[in-house]
C-alpha cells in the first residue's frame, strides 16, 4: 500500500543504544508529534487477514488499511511495519521496539497490565478447522476437553491458549505454533486433530489452503458467559500506555471511521461482515477492567 514500508525486525532494531534514544524521545514528544514528523512503526506478525505480505511484496491486510485510514487524518502517513512472531508483539511494544501493534490483537486484562489499547475495531468468536467430515465430531472446546486423545493446535501468546486451559483441555494436548499456517500444516500432516483460532483467521486459512481434505467445523459453539450467552473477543490496536493524547485522537478517528461507514467498507474487502462490528459502546477500558 502507498505509504506502507516493509522492514525486517532485525533491520528495525538497530543498535540497543540508538533504539533506546529514539523511544525515549518519542515518549517525551508523544506519538502524534513523532508520527507527523518522522512516521510510526507498527509491529505485525504477517498473518491474514490482519496484516501480511501480499503477492506484490507489499504489506496489506484489514488492520493495515484501517490503521492507515485512522492515522492519515491525524497527519501521519508514513508507517513502517516490522515483522515479528505474534508472541513477541506485546513484549515488543512494552519494550519500545515499535510504536504500536498493527496486527490482530484481542484485548485481555493480562495484556492491559503492560500495554494500552485502542477501542475495539471488531469482535470475534472462535472457530475450528478439522479434517474433512469432522471425524472426531468436534464442535466446541468442551468436545476437545472430554476426549483425552484430541490434540488441539493454536498459536503461542494468544487468547486461545488461555481459553483452552480454562475449558479443561490438558496442557499436554495443546500444541503451540508461532504461525497459524504452521498449525494448519500440522493438521494436514496428522500431527494434530484440530486447529483453533478466531473465526476471521480460520476463514482465511481455509481459503488459502483450498483443500478438500480440511474444513471449518460447523456449527461451532462459542464459550458461554455466566448467563449462558456466547462470549466474544474484542480486537483492537495495541498502543503505548503512556500517551493518552495519542490514544484519544486515535479513538476519535476510529469512531468517525465507523460512523461514516468507511470502517465496514474496508473490513468487507477481507471477508468481514457487519456482524463482526462490536457494540458501539464497548471500550478498551471496559474490557481491561474485567
Amino acid at each position: 500500500m502507498k505509504g506502507i514500508k516493509l522492514r525486517s525486525l532485525s533491520a528495525t532494531l538497530g543498535s540497543a543504544a540508538l533504539l533506546s534514544a529514539v523511544f525515549a524521545s518519542s515518549a517525551m514528544a508523544g506519538l502524534l508529534e513523532k508520527g507527523r514528523s518522522s512516521g510510526l512503526t507498527a509491529g505485525i506478525a504477517n498473518e491474514q487477514p490482519y496484516a501480511y505480505i501480499g503477492t506484490d511484496g507489499n504489506v496489506t491486510g484489514a488492520n493495515v488499511e484501517v490503521l492507515q485510514a485512522i492515522l492519515k487524518p491525524l497527519g501521519i502517513t508514513k508507517i513502517d511495519t516490522p515483522i515479528t512472531d505474534f508472541g513477541s508483539l506485546v513484549p515488543g511494544l512494552a519494550a519500545g521496539r515499535f510504536d504500536l501493534i498493527g496486527a490482530g490483537l484481542f484485548i485481555n486484562p493480562a495484556r492491559c497490565k503492560v500495554i494500552g489499547y485502542s477501542n475495539p475495531v471488531t469482535h470475534s468468536g472462535g472457530a475450528f478447522i478439522v479434517k474433512a467430515g469432522n471425524p472426531l465430531k468436534l464442535h466446541s472446546l468442551k468436545d476437545v476437553a472430554v476426549n483425552a486423545k484430541v490434540r488441539l493446535a493454536t498459536q503461542t501468546g494468544t487468547n486461545q491458549v488461555q481459553e483452552a486451559k480454562d475449558t479443561g483441555i490438558a496442557a499436554s494436548n495443546v500444541i503451540l505454533f508461532d504461525k497459524d499456517t504452521e498449525a494448519l500444516a500440522a493438521l494436514q500432516a496428522d500431527r494434530v486433530d484440530v486447529v483453533y483460532f478466531p473465526d476471521a483467521e480460520i476463514i482465511s486459512l481455509v481459503k488459502k489452503a483450498n483443500s478438500p481434505a480440511i474444513e471449518r467445523a460447523l456449527p461451532f459453539n462459542q464459550i458461554p458467559d455466566a448467563q449462558g450467552k456466547p462470549t466474544w473477543n474484542y480486537h483492537a490496536y495495541g498502543l503505548p500506555k503512556n500517551d493518552p493524547e495519542f490514544t484519544q485522537a486515535f479513538n476519535d478517528q476510529l469512531a468517525k471511521l465507523r460512523a461514516s461507514g468507511e470502517l465496514l467498507t474496508i473490513l468487507q474487502k477481507y471477508g468481514y461482515t457487519e456482524n463482526e462490528l462490536p457494540e458501539a459502546d464497548v471500550t478498551a477500558a471496559q474490557r481491561c477492567a474485567l
